[in-house]
């Protein structure tokens, strides 16, 4: 009786142990580790589209029962040309497997974290038939029938999250403006949305960006199936003004309202010239109640790929793919990097961006002392520079640029865009081409560098402005950000003073008391970037005017 009784309370505490169990701790209420799961590979995997043609896709998923959650994603670089090349010097370290496409999620990652993994090849590249239609309708509708695919395949939870860097960020935006009824979330990294503005002309300037990434990423991309492409790069090289049909045709901006699903995006601090701007925009105008931005000033593909970085995006897809509680409902909505200099600086969280308490500080321009003050001077005073176009940035000299200085004398912190109000003329030309500067010297007047679009010795911010494309549209700037128009040209006569308002693109430093904030103005590139300019109408002399009624000044955001 006394053994009977005994084996029942034995069994009885096991049961008890056991169903109080979680599946973090074992009996001895210790963790127990997460599965790994082991990769089971599906390569040219044929999805069908609503026109009948089959995209190519590689299927990487758990090689166990059940189903899973998907992260996708579609572009034209070629989800075969593996493994991506990254450069040490210019991309840091990338750590990927062999199976990661470029730009786009490490499969032997998110599967081990039990995800399925699928990559895409856009219509008419890689392995995949048809007419290529980049960043248009007709691709959104192609990514949108290959997402409900997924959502019903039998490994398939029927949730489906996007991720990816760059085109594969920019992609997200339209498909996700859809809605497909599988789609779940979303996590456009560095993605920009307004191809005339964040692309291809700064300023009403022409970049180079379209030249190289047309020719180095698209048509060596091309399908041997492929049945032809629009010639994006001649048209936008022939369409100087914003009113033309392609920037209507790729506009992103406009549908980003009606994006719902859950949103993690991310942009680099640093990649002026192409993605910050139009990737905070993006952040700011899609309609999702759930969203984040994280801005870093590190190498991105670096970033991307870090045990940092995917640990915070694991969390995101943890919680709205999986219906886990992965804490990322009690992360702030702002996550930035405060930097100091190149990969120096502190992360920082805020509640929404612009962020709150910013006080935007204006430093007006002396041209007799090359100065600014926080307070206007009385007398007008001018300096010029020879705007003589030059090929490369190092090879300007002192008499090519100006620059003015401020001196801080408290630790100041500068968060968010930053304005240029400028009166200017040239004495011969009937169009000048600003190209300007926000750079940091220490207390010995050493400039400071941070990391750059394309190389380490950057600036903290850049900005350009052709002056022809001057006119504002008033309903879209504010008074920190002006929104210029670039739907028509006001040429100058030599000599002719006129205002002018520089946008400033998008970051974050802190001075420390007794640094310098340097304002560079010139007529060509500051420093070497993957998205220098080509075009520069400047020659002659450019004058600044300061003082008096020249109230020249720099606004800038600053915490308090």
């Amino acid at each position: 009786m006394l053994q009977s009784t005994l084996k029942f309370l034995i069994i009885t505490v096991f049961i008890f142990l056991v169903s109080n169990c979680t599946y973090e701790d074992d009996l001895t209420g210790n963790p127990i580790p997460p599965i790994e799961y082991k990769m089971l590979i599906e390569n040219d995997v044929r999805i069908k589209m609503r026109d009948g043609i089959f995209l190519s896709a590689n299927v990487y998923r758990p090689d166990a029962e059940g189903q899973f959650p998907v992260i996708m994603s579609l572009g034209p670089y070629g989800k075969d040309d593996l493994p991506a090349e990254y450069d040490p010097q210019d991309d840091g370290n990338a750590q990927t497997s062999e199976y990661a496409a470029f730009e786009t999620p490490d499969p032997e990652f998110w599967v081990k974290n039990g995800y399925v993994v699928i990559a895409v090849d856009s219509r008419g590249t890689g392995k995949s038939p048809g007419t290529v239609v980049l960043l248009e309708s007709g691709e959104a509708q192609d990514f949108y029938d290959a997402i409900e695919w997924a959502g019903v395949q039998n490994w398939s939870s029927g949730k489906v999250g996007l991720n990816g860097v760059s085109y594969f960020g920019l992609s997200q935006w339209r498909v996700a403006s859809m809605n497909p009824p599988h789609l779940k979330a979303i996590m456009p990294y560095e993605g920009f949305t307004d191809i005339y503005r964040d692309g291809t002309y700064h300023g009403g300037i022409s970049s180079t960006f379209i030249d190289l990434w047309f020719n180095y990423r698209i048509l060596s991309n091309l399908s041997s199936e492929n049945t032809g492409y629009r010639h994006l790069q001649n048209e936008i090289n022939k369409n100087p003004l914003s009113t033309a049909q392609v920037y209507q045709d790729l506009d992103l901006g406009s549908t980003l309202s009606q994006i719902k699903v859950p949103a993690y995006v991310a942009v680099s601090i640093q990649d002026h010239g192409l993605h910050t701007r139009g990737t905070i925009n993006g952040f700011q105008k899609i309609g999702s109640p759930n969203k984040w931005l994280e801005l870093f000033g590190r190498k991105k593909w670096e970033y991307y790929y870090s045990e940092d970085a995917t640990s915070r995006q694991k969390m995101f897809f943890d919680q709205f793919l999986k219906d886990e509680d992965s804490g990322i409902l009690n992360q702030a909505p702002i996550r930035y990097e405060l930097r100091e200099a190149f990969y120096k600086g502190s992360i920082k969280t805020a509640s929404e961006w612009p962020i709150l308490g910013r006080e935007l500080t204006k430093m007006y321009l002396n041209a007799e002392t090359m100065t600014m003050s926080t307070h206007p001077n009385t007398n007008e005073n001018t300096t010029s520079y020879d705007a003589t176009v030059i090929e490369e940035p190092e090879l300007i000299t002192e008499k090519q640029r100006v620059i003015f200085k401020y001196h801080f004398n408290e630790d100041t912190d500068i968060v968010g865009s930053i304005k240029l109000n400028l009166f200017v003329s040239s004495d011969i030309a009937d169009d000048i081409d600003l190209f300007v500067g926000i750079q940091k010297e220490n207390t010995i007047g050493k400039i400071i560098h941070f990391q750059g679009p394309a190389e380490e010795k950057g600036q903290i911010a850049s900005g350009w402005l052709r002056v022809s494309h001057r006119s504002l549209d008033k309903n879209k700037s504010t008074v920190e950000i002006p929104f210029h128009t670039h739907d028509h040209i006001q040429k100058i006569s030599p000599n002719e003073i006129v205002e002018v308002q520089v946008e400033i693109w998008p970051t974050t430093v802190k001075f420390k008391s007794g640094e310098i904030l340097r304002l560079v103005i010139q007529g060509n590139d500051i420093v070497e970037s993957q998205e220098e300019h080509k075009g520069i109408l400047n020659k002659g002399n450019t004058t600044i005017y300061t003082g008096g009624k020249y109230k020249s000044y720099l606004q800038i955001p600053v915490l308090e």
